[in-house]
């Protein structure tokens, strides 16, 4: 018989509804698939762009050169090309700013981080290109075209003509040093010029295997050899080995638990239909159809359903991610700050898809064709190929549904009579939430890494005075700091700024002086020193006890800082009434230093402190200390601005009065501006509008020769942007995910439901209510979606460490118990369960008892 094939299509087109499930099944599996490879390949390619753009096209460097060294990377065989850059004196501009004109070659302007305005790039020796803001500083404010006499690296004085704005950076606008760059040929760079420091940047010839050469380039300048770190990673050619073995387990298991689900939704649907349709296979086998014929029927339906399916998830996968991209971009969105985002297709990332749909497809199909043939003729004909008599000698636990009346006894037996029916559904349960699981904590930590936790992406502008301990600190005979040292803003201007509106906080900046902490060594954590080494802190003996000098970061915050830090307090107060009354500080003791011998950064507690323990710092040195005690008023979990974690350094935050305590006496020399304020830090509320604002701020600044404004108001646009668009995308693929587990559980759950409709029928035959059926199979339900709860979440929270153990090996972070995933997915699978059950007892209830008992089991 040649026809058993045409069994396959007319069976799915009589199944309508189950082949849509399972279609829309595959098409949801391959669409992620192809969309976490195809956003994952796209942002790694707008990495690479943006990581040039922010650290340039170089793949190694040498801070310091010498003409020979540059004169070696030109002519090597192995480098594509090599630029120098030449820096030296600096100009000095209105209001403290000063200007650095550095001469570099054609190829030096190429690898650097030189982003061009407007204009274009020099090209002779007399022309020059400046920073946009720096360029409104220069006498005369010349402009785009105009002339300005400027300091060259060896000091002296030329007149360029500035052909070229440059970009601005965050950096030269906070310290007031502009950035400028003239053209210097390749002769001119291997002529030595004393008093001035001569860098040499390269990239490699395509091909070239850059990791296997690294040790060699770094031979030529030990001290002074670098690498552009991010982007060789990037590329792959960095010699962390480890790092792209991490990387690689992490995908592989989110890649393979999306094709699980992806079998689970398939497999279960073809299994029931299997099951559905023994009477049929035998039917067949009684007529001559052999067991490869019955295979080929259940493969050639999982064909017809891959056919549909797989494309159409590739389509909606890629065709999705495009329109959610183009609809953000045309809100005026950066996507993931990435000026001009670009999705990349990739041939064998689609390629990849359709295969890994299409195995996981037939491997779905594998288990109930082999079942489908292996149907014996007689058993099927007679009705009783797929009964499964339960073993009641088998020793098992009792069940607490029995304790529900009749209906949770029935819905105990029931569940326990036909074990590969129990498998598959429970089986359906634990893959959906243990998908989820994972997913959910993968993206926390995703987020975590990706989206800096500081209250520093709030701030717009800030306004910095330039005043220097001249102007402003007066010493007193001794030479200690006067107290009554005039912050740089009165508190007038502060609350005109505050009320400006837009503005949600304004937080003030001070220059707190370099500290010690001389901590008894019993009080440090006996695990960083393990870590770092016993001889990382200088070690003294004092009273007979043995003490360690700790690096104390000493930072005063104001009352508007004080209230971010709140959030933050594992014990004491952040209260500034009461710090100042006690004269107390607020610590973080927690850091995160880079271990040598592990390759990576950990994250741990340096000490051991408590509320209320005091601590002896130091802000003299050890030959003339300047010792002052203070009592812990609290712990914080981390710094609310950056950085919010130090590296070795106890973080030591108190108010303005304790500061003002603790710096009594302290020379000017040592704290040249006390606890002065010297500038502000300008927050504005979501939505704001800045124009105003900057010009209300730029006019007070105007006023002021001493005062700067520096905007910021972009890069905290782009910020803000990229948290909102990581939220996006998290929620979006878990929402696909959560898709595709209902889609599995109803599927599963429906269809079961609907195979036991002769024997619902036969139930209501002897006097079993609607009503009573109704109540055991929402028992049955609500028991396979507690023990689908119980066995997903070992499952899920076992996956979840092994990716929090792949993570920590690229960068020390505590596990956090996805509580929040577990909770969300054993709540939802439950409440899938319990409402996939009502649709298919609503069509029993309407069917009448006679109908059901033709029904053909």
């Amino acid at each position: 018989m040649n026809g058993y094939g045409a069994l396959a299509g007319k069976y799915l087109k009589q199944q309508k509804r189950r082949t849509v499930l399972t279609i829309v099944g595959i098409l949801l599996s391959v669409a992620l698939i192809s969309a976490l490879g195809t956003m994952g390949q796209s942002m790694k390619d707008n990495m690479v762009d943006k990581t040039v753009y922010d650290y340039g096209a170089y793949e190694i460097g040498y801070g310091e050169a010498t003409p020979e060294l540059l004169e070696t990377l030109q002519h090597h065989a192995l480098i594509k090309k090599a630029g120098a850059i030449r820096k030296g004196e600096l100009t000095e501009l209105a209001k403290g700013y000063k200007l650095q004109l550095s001469e570099a070659t054609t190829a030096g302007i190429e690898l650097a981080p030189i982003h061009l305005l407007k204009g274009r790039f020099p090209s002779a020796n007399n022309e020059a290109v400046v920073e946009e803001w720096a360029l409104a500083q220069l006498p005369g404010t010349p402009g785009l075209g105009g002339k300005a006499e400027l300091a060259k690296p060896d000091g002296t004085k030329q007149t360029y003509d500035i052909v070229g704005v440059l970009n601005n950076q965050r950096n030269n606008m906070t310290y007031g040093t502009g950035g400028a760059y003239t053209w210097m040929s390749d002769d001119a760079a291997l002529a030595p010029v004393p008093g001035t420091n001569l860098s040499a940047a390269a990239v490699f010839k395509k091909g070239v295997n850059i990791s296997a050469h690294l040790s060699e380039f770094e031979q030529l300048s030990p001290a002074t050899f670098g690498t552009n770190t991010q982007l060789l990673a990037l590329k792959g050619e960095t010699a962390d080995r480890g790092l792209n073995m991490t990387l690689l387990v992490i995908f592989g298991v989110l890649i393979g638990l999306v094709v699980l689900s992806t079998i689970a939704v398939i497999y279960n649907a073809f299994n029931i239909a299997v099951l559905e349709r023994m009477r049929h296979f035998g039917l067949l086998r009684t007529i001559g159809a052999t067991p490869a014929q019955l295979r080929g029927i259940v493969f050639r339906e999982a064909g017809l359903l891959a056919a549909v399916g797989i494309p159409a998830g590739l389509v909606v996968g890629y065709g999705g991610l495009w329109l959610v991209l183009e609809l953000m971009t045309a809100a005026g969105a950066d996507i993931l700050t990435f000026e001009g985002f670009k999705l990349t297709l990739h041939a064998w990332i689609i390629a990849g898809s359709a295969i890994v749909g299409l195995l996981a497809v037939l491997l779905a199909a594998w288990l109930p064709a082999r079942k489908a043939s292996r149907v014996s003729p007689v058993d099927a004909v007679r009705g009783t190929g797929n009964i499964v008599r339960e073993t009641y000698r088998r020793v098992r636990l009792p069940s607490v549904l029995r304790l529900l009346g009749i209906e949770g006894d029935m819905a105990s037996k029931n569940i326990r009579r036909n074990r590969s029916k129990f498998r598959i559904t429970a089986f359906s349960i634990v893959v959906s939430i243990t998908l989820f699981i994972v997913f959910h904590y993968f993206a926390q930590e995703a987020f975590k890494v990706a989206v800096n936790d500081s209250r520093d992406d709030q701030v717009a502008f800030q306004m910095l005075s330039s005043f220097t301990q001249t102007q402003t600190a007066d010493s007193d005979q001794s030479g200690s700091v006067s107290q009554t040292m005039e912050d740089a803003f009165d508190a007038k201007t502060v609350a005109d700024i505050a009320a400006l509106p837009g503005v949600e906080h304004v937080y003030g900046r001070y220059s707190m002086p370099d500290a010690l902490v001389y901590l008894p060594a019993s009080r440090l954590n006996g695990a960083f020193l393990d870590k770092m080494g016993d001889d990382v802190f200088g070690k003294w003996t004092l009273d007979g006890e043995e003490v360690r000098f700790v690096p104390a970061y000493t930072t005063l915050y104001d009352e508007a800082r004080l209230e971010q830090a709140a959030p933050y307090l594992v014990s004491g107060t952040a209260d500034p009434a009461k710090l100042s009354e006690d004269g107390a500080v607020l610590i973080v003791q927690r850091v995160k230093p880079f271990v040598i011998a592990e390759n990576k950064k950990i994250n741990l507690d340096l000490s051991d402190l408590k509320v209320g323990d005091t601590i002896s710092l130091n802000f003299g040195d050890q030959k003339n200390p300047l010792m002052r005690q203070v009592k812990v008023g609290g712990i914080l979990s981390q710094a609310p601005f950056n950085p919010t974690l130090l590296d070795n350094s106890l973080y030591v935050i108190g108010t303005k009065e304790t500061y003002a305590s603790l710096l009594k006496d302290v020379p000017a020399d040592m704290a040249p501006y006390g606890t002065a304020l010297r500038g502000l830090d300008i927050a504005l509320a979501d939505g704001a509008d800045g124009g105003p604002v900057k010009q209300a701020l730029q006019a007070m600044a105007n006023q002021d020769p001493s005062i700067r404004l520096v905007d910021f108001i972009e890069e905290q646009r782009q910020t803000r942007q990229f948290n909102v668009q990581m939220k996006i995308f998290i929620y979006g693929f878990l929402a696909v995910i959560g898709l595709i587990g209902s889609l599995n559980i109803i599927n599963t759950v429906q269809t079961n439901l609907m195979l036991r409709r002769r024997e619902f029928g036969l139930l209501q035959a002897v006097g079993m209510t609607m009503k009573q059926l109704r109540r055991m199979a929402t028992l049955e339900g609500v028991w396979f979606g507690v023990i689908g709860s119980f066995w997903g979440l070992l499952l899920g929270v076992g996956i979840c460490l092994l990716l929090y153990r792949q993570l920590n090996n690229v960068e020390g972070i505590p596990f956090s118990f996805p509580v929040t995933g577990a909770v969300i997915s054993c709540v939802f699978a439950l409440g899938v369960g319990l409402l996939s059950v009502q649709g298919p007892l609503r069509k029993i209830a309407k069917a009448s008892v006679v109908e059901e008992l033709r029904e053909e089991a």
